[in-house]
């Protein structure tokens, strides 16, 4: 009997350290969600950013430079593996859009997986307790 909750104890113990990983990712994913709605935000408002307009551009670690906007139709998209393509700002929209969808698909993957450990360890949690 003894041995028989020691079991369920390490098991217990690799679904918290499960949990706890699965929070860690959750994490990363919706900060990568709130980085694209961000991005969407400001791809949005640069329509309505005249030319010629002085403005600061992020030239790495949170450092600027004062440029003018000479377009607000076209920006550089990363489409993976450091590879950047001109696109119109609709294709933009729709590319980064579509990696929303993606993320958030992940997100609730996450989260349907988290919701089966934690029944799990309810359940597991149960059995030690009827054990003892």
């Amino acid at each position: 009997m003894v041995n028989e909750i020691e079991k369920k104890v390490m098991e217990f113990n690799m679904l918290e350290m499960k949990l706890n990983e699965l929070g860690q990712q959750k994490e990363l994913i919706e900060k990568q969600i709130n980085e694209f709605k961000s991005l969407q935000f400001s791809l949005d408002k640069l329509e309505d950013i005249k030319k010629q307009t002085e403005m600061f551009s992020l030239i790495g670690q949170d450092t600027f430079i004062v440029s003018d906007l000479k377009e607000n139709d076209k920006v550089l998209v990363n489409i993976g593996s450091k590879i950047f393509v001109m696109k119109n700002l609709e294709d933009a929209k729709e590319t980064i859009g579509k990696k929303i969808v993606q993320i958030e698909e992940i997100n609730d993957n996450l989260n349907q997986t988290a919701e089966k450990i934690l029944e799990k360890l309810n359940q597991i949690g149960q059995e030690i307790k009827t054990l003892s």
